[in-house]
């Protein structure tokens, strides 16, 4: 991003209330200075291009320096929102009170100084944040020594670096679970889930390491039980284990909902708990327990930072959409498209690559269940295979599904030519390939299905049981979760349509 760009992403990323607020501290309603021309443009003109807001504003001031002028607002949103964060957020309130201790002890103000280091010592245990603890606490020995231990006891200054030793201790703790857990993600997003018993076996070496850090550690505060339950729970989704992973879910919702003045902000861990709850349950076919978390990913779709609200409105919509598409009524699909239209799809910018990734592809599959193949190909043609989706499974999901848009058009010259680069990646993949990949690619290619139904019938008939096999396999189940491709598959062997083919499974699922 240049600086023009990050630039017209933080003013259009404000609230009302803060261009208010710097209205009020910066303008005053003269807006002829230069940094201030270039912020009305930007506020303005929604949807300019860098080299257009530099044009409109020479044609304001001719001779006004523009990248100085742009530096210099840049610098002052930058202040002003960091000056209105500071009342919203307990982490900015503590370090901005132990900068203020900082000053009192400078001004000889000792006393002063002293009492407010206690107090942030109790708030950032009662807060549980461990890093404005540990520096607090050592800017009190620090001043303690300058003071040469006025008024403080051997046994007092040992009970001060034993506590401060603690949290160091914690620390690491934390630390070393954050480690663990960031590997864990980071084998899922590049590696994909697990598909396999060896894979499986594979991935215990660091389930082992978090169980013993955890088994190692006395403390059961908020941050130690929380990263122990995302890690539990994110092992448990990737080998299948749904029901598993919706129990360690559900704690950590508990954990979450009664610790709520622990969250940080904006609380993009409760979000992904979330999500990991809504998943599971989704996964086991429980759509009715999914109201409740439903509903608390709504109320998050309140919070003042736009880029948190984007990412929960986001999710907000795949989860009011999850039902409707697994009962393949596209319809209703089609109307909430429209519902989330202004505060979702024009705001797809907002959304991160793989956010944005996931909303083209549920989309695309809406209009392939309501037969508007175009519409669905321009909008899987939005989604660029780049460095931020490389090789990721989710990247051989939307190919199959493209696949899917040439079959319904009858291109299968095109069918024929992307076959070979899918094949071609997944034998570099080895043991990374789904069963499902493998059947969804001989049907795309195979184009002369039998003509009579009755022939259609035995075929369907002879590879139902290996389809059925793939249903009920903890492993392949999990490229399923995307998408009933199965259901697709049996539509177009048995000439049948999907949307009931999906709401046949669907009722039969909820009736279980």
């Amino acid at each position: 991003m240049t600086r023009i760009e990050s630039l017209v992403s933080l003013v259009q990323s404000m609230t009302t209330a803060e261009k208010r607020q710097f209205s009020m501290n910066f303008t005053k309603g003269d807006f002829s200075k230069d940094y201030l021309i270039i912020y009305r443009i930007i506020e303005r003109e929604k949807k300019l291009y860098p080299e257009e807001i530099k044009n409109l504003f020479f044609l304001n001031k001719p001779e006004g320096s523009f990248d100085t002028a742009m530096k210099y607002l840049y610098d002052k949103l930058l202040d002003l929102l960091l000056a209105l964060r500071k009342n919203k957020d307990s982490f900015s309130l503590l370090f901005q009170g132990i900068l203020k201790a900082k000053l009192l002890f400078e001004r000889s103000m000792f006393n002063e100084c002293f009492a407010l280091l206690e107090e942030i010592i109790d708030e950032a245990k009662r807060l549980e944040n461990y890093h404005a603890l540990l520096l607090a606490s050592k800017l009190e020995l620090d001043y303690l020594l300058r003071m040469n231990f006025l008024d403080v006891t051997e046994q007092e200054l040992f009970h001060k670096q034993y506590a401060m030793g603690e949290v160091l201790k914690l620390i690491r703790t934390v630390n070393a679970q954050s480690s663990l857990y960031e590997l864990l993600k980071h084998r899922l997003i590049h590696k994909g889930n697990i598909r396999s018993d060896k894979q499986k076996q594979e991935m215990n070496d660091l389930v082992v390491s978090e169980f013993s850090i955890v088994a190692s550690s006395n403390e059961s505060n908020f941050e130690i039980v929380k990263m122990h339950q995302l890690f539990q729970a994110n092992y448990l989704i990737c080998v299948g284990d749904y029901k598993a992973a919706y129990n360690s879910y559900k704690e950590l919702t508990i954990l979450f909902e009664s610790n709520s003045h622990l969250w940080e902000n904006p609380p993009f861990d409760y979000l992904s708990t979330l999500e990991g709850v809504l998943e599971s349950l989704r996964s086991v076919g429980n759509y009715e327990g999914m109201d409740y978390f439903v509903a608390q990913l709504r109320n998050l779709t309140k919070h003042s930072s736009l880029n948190f609200r984007i990412n929960a409105i986001c999710l907000l919509f795949q989860y009011e959409l999850i039902p409707l598409l697994d009962r393949g009524n596209f319809t209703d699909c089609n109307k909430l498209i429209e519902k989330f239209k202004e505060e979702l799809y024009d705001k797809f910018s907002w959304l991160s690559p793989i956010r944005q990734t996931e909303l083209c592809l549920y989309t695309s599959l809406i209009y392939l269940g309501n037969r508007q193949f175009k519409r669905a190909k321009k909008i899987i043609s939005n989604i660029t295979f780049d460095r931020s989706l490389g090789d990721l499974p989710l990247s051989r999901t939307i190919k199959l599904v493209r696949l899917m848009l040439y079959y319904e058009e009858g291109a299968f010259d095109a069918i024929q030519h992307d076959t070979r680069s899918i094949k071609r990646g997944i034998s570099s993949y080895k043991d990374q390939t789904f069963q499902i990949e493998h059947r969804m690619l001989w049907l795309l290619n195979h184009n002369s299905l039998p003509t009579l139904q009755r022939t259609r019938n035995e075929l369907w008939s002879k590879i139902e049981p290996s389809i059925k096999a793939l249903r009920h396999d903890k492993y392949e189940s999990q490229v399923l979760r995307l998408f009933d491709f199965t259901a697709w598959m049996e539509s177009k062997i048995l000439k049948k349509d999907l949307s009931d083919i999906l709401d046949r499974k669907f009722t039969n699922l909820s009736s279980i």
